[in-house]
């Protein structure tokens, strides 16, 4: 055992120095295929916003307590390791959202494509009805299905989301650009 000590302490360091490229305030690292995505928190970033990085430069930031990213919808396997290819980005706005209902806060949804060799994130798009989920994606190459636990259909192509279906309380649908 004495002669696997130092073995195991090396394979030990070595593993968690090789994953620790995050800093120490990061809620989270993906492997993506562009590189590391990092997550920060509102509470950790002192700006009043939570962040996005990848490798360590910020590909998007909101006004909120902290972003989700939903990191096992669709990714390529490179050896024996998943990378992150497309995800979901949801959260819960501290902006309002609805005009008419000052005060009222939504979830907010984007798409993360990392698939044209530089990271993409779509227009924020959210449900009339408040707070919703995404609860299905159907990842495509030319185009990308969503549906929202409410049953609104949404459809992501070339970086931007557009709604597919009606609700029934609105004509024009329930997309935000930023």
């Amino acid at each position: 055992m004495k002669n696997y000590l130092p073995i195991m302490l090396f394979l030990f360091f070595y593993s968690s120095a090789s994953e620790a490229k995050c800093t120490p305030t990061t809620l989270r690292c993906i492997s993506t295929s562009l590189g590391l995505l990092e997550q920060k928190t509102l509470s950790d970033s002192n700006d009043g916003y939570s962040h996005l990085s990848l490798n360590g430069k910020e590909i998007y930031k909101a006004k909120t307590s902290y972003i989700v990213v939903g990191y096992d919808n669709d990714g390529i396997f490179k050896g024996k390791k998943y990378y992150l290819t497309k995800a979901t980005i949801s959260y819960t706005s501290d902006d309002s959202c609805y005009p008419d209902k000052p005060g009222a806060h939504c979830g907010m949804n984007a798409i993360l494509d990392l698939t044209s060799g530089s990271p993409i994130i779509s227009n924020e798009f959210f449900s009339e009805f408040g707070e919703s989920n995404i609860t299905w994606v159907s990842w495509g190459k030319a185009n990308s299905i969503i549906v929202i636990d409410d049953e609104l259909r949404f459809k992501y192509s070339n970086g931007h989301v557009e709604q597919v279906t009606k609700d029934k309380y609105s004509i024009t649908g329930s997309s935000r650009n930023k």
